[in-house]
């Protein structure tokens, strides 16, 4: 029999050299196209293909635990969440609402009981079917669990009382109404089938979370790669299970550096970059493969006072002056990626509650207070004292980041910014930047006086738990130990609230008394850009309250032929 490959070349022999050449050279590509099917099935090198979108991202730790529970902790872990696990309701960027997802929602007239009913097919990625099982085994099982380890996700179905009713339907009964509730059930379900078995202590660490089991239109096919230089890769896979219309991409990859200017190395390969701030806008700017689509999220950086520092604690005065010395125009000015906030209420207009900065007013409130300078006295120049002697000095806590990082220069600069203006009306402000692990120690034991750091509202924009006085305890969020009978009524009566006119006005009594009591300085909102190479339509970055909403719309983007 005549080997395959002689066949082939006895054709040739038929043609003369010209046409044996160009045989030869037809025959050479088509092999490589069939090498580089098999060996580069996502492209040479996993970059370049119209069949997989790269983005790259920036965090120290990389991906970690790809877990709907645990997405709080590392913002590469919610990217990659987002795309793997699907709730029972998702928000809306589009509409700028939660809607449903897995499950169709009604409530009762007393807004007390939310009912959902899974849609008809979901299955896992296994292609196990989805049940109510699951359901009652990821909010009753794991979350309300008592080792359960997110303490913010198990503050949030505090006193739920979750039901199953059927295979599929699951009702959860409050013990009061609460407008805000509806954001909790966008948290990712787990399989039963999969962690029946595991205690929820446990789950932190469990292997499950470097290749999951999910619902949504990605699935993990091969885990996580690590890199020498700490960068972490993985590509997600088109889910043919997917409840909803399939994506045009089939592949979603993820590309992890520790540093912004390693990423920069790299960045020829990339579709698209998350959260660009600060100096590097500019080499995405002066870079002509992007366009830089601005955004910004729910979130302030603050000063929060303890208000049961000997100091803050009963001296409105003190606090007064505090905030007269800072003039945030001045810090912001010339500034791309940062907005003044004035209110921790983001419903409200920012403008209408903006303080005017007076210094004189700043050393009038404090000498008020009974705090003089004692010029006298040489080692005490410049600093105020009180009637006993005791000197006006407060500490402040911020966290410290790697040297060289945008993180480090962003919270020196506020640091030295604020530590300037009130050294110069008469205090002595002790700063220590400090590792996150001690950073977060502190700030459970309220070990400061003054604490620089960022908080994120989420979808809800909720403030109970972070000004009423029930989370001024170690795993609260109330930073400032912050206690208000006047406060809480209105936190409280915002909850059970559905009329929109109703809410503005108890929004704005909250945000007057907060204004009143000066528990905090609020600074600013960060400003972000995502840079995209514009291969792909139907990406938008309107409505987002965390990066990762954008895929909220995945099932639009495709790539420009």
């Amino acid at each position: 029999m005549l080997n395959p490959f002689k066949k082939v070349f006895a054709v040739f022999g038929t043609y003369d050299y010209r046409d044996k050449l160009l045989s030869a050279l037809a025959l050479v590509v088509f092999l490589l196209m069939i090498i580089k099917l098999i060996v580069f099935p996502y492209g040479l090198f996993g970059f370049g293909s119209t069949s997989i979108y790269t983005e790259g991202l920036v965090a120290k730790n990389g991906i970690q635990n790809i877990n709907p529970l645990f997405v709080d902790y590392n913002e590469p872990d919610r990217e990659v969440s987002r795309l793997v696990f699907s709730g029972l309701m998702k928000y809306d960027p589009v509409k700028k609402a939660i809607v449903d997802d897995m499950a169709s929602l009604t409530i009762n007239e007393s807004k007390t009981e939310y009912t959902f009913v899974l849609r008809d097919g979901i299955k896992w990625h296994d292609a196990q079917p989805v049940t109510a099982d699951d359901i009652y085994f990821t909010f009753h099982d794991v979350i309300l669990h008592p080792s359960f380890q997110n303490k913010i996700l198990k503050t949030n179905f505090s006193g739920v009382e979750i039901a199953k009713i059927d295979d599929r339907t699951v009702k959860f009964t409050l013990e009061s109404p609460n407008i805000f509730f509806i954001t909790n059930l966008t948290t990712g379900i787990l399989p039963k089938h999969i962690l029946g078995g595991v205690d929820p202590f446990d789950l932190l660490q469990n292997e499950f979370n470097k290749k999951p089991i999910g619902t949504g239109p990605y699935m993990v096919t091969e885990p996580v790669e690590v890199f020498q230089n700490d960068r972490t890769q993985l590509t997600l896979t088109r889910n043919p299970y997917h409840y909803d219309p399939l994506p045009n991409i089939e592949y979603m990859r993820f590309v992890v550096y520790p540093t912004m200017a390693e990423l920069l190395d790299d960045v020829n390969v990339m579709n698209g970059v998350v959260k660009v701030s600060g100096d590097y806008l500019e080499d995405f700017v002066n870079n002509e493969r992007f366009k830089n689509i601005a955004y910004d999220l729910p979130q302030y950086v603050a000063v929060f006072m303890n208000m049961d520092s000997k100091v803050l604690k009963d001296d409105l005065k003190v606090r007064l002056a505090l905030q007269k010395a800072i003039d945030k125009d001045a810090f912001l000015e010339g500034a791309v990626d940062k907005v003044r906030v004035d209110t921790p209420l983001m419903d409200l207009n920012q403008e209408d509650w903006q303080y005017q900065v007076n210094v004189d007013e700043a050393n009038g409130a404090l000498k008020d207070s009974g705090y003089e300078y004692q010029p006298e006295d040489k080692e005490k120049v410049g600093i105020r004292y009180d009637d006993e002697g005791n000197a006006l000095e407060l500490r402040m806590i911020a966290r410290a980041y790697d040297d060289g990082s945008y993180q480090y220069q962003e919270t020196l600069d506020t640091v030295t910014f604020l530590q300037s203006a009130w050294e110069k009306i008469g205090f002595a402000i002790q700063i220590e930047f400090l590792p996150l692990a001690e950073f977060n120690d502190r700030i459970m034991a309220r070990q400061y006086d003054l604490l620089l750091v960022g908080q994120n509202l989420g979808y809800n924009l909720d403030t109970y738990s972070y000004w009423h006085s029930a989370q001024a305890t170690p795993l609260g969020q109330n930073l400032s130990n912050y206690r208000s009978f006047q406060v809480d009524s209105l936190i409280e009566d915002i909850r059970s609230t559905f009329d929109p006119e109703k809410k503005e006005e108890r929004l704005t009594e909250l945000a007057k008394k907060i204004k009143e009591d000066i528990p905090a300085i609020f600074l600013y909102r960060p400003l972000y850009y995502y840079a995209t190479d514009a291969k792909i339509s139907g990406l938008s970055m309107d409505g987002v309250v965390f990066p990762s909403d954008r895929f909220a719309g995945i099932s639009n983007w495709m790539f420009e032929k």
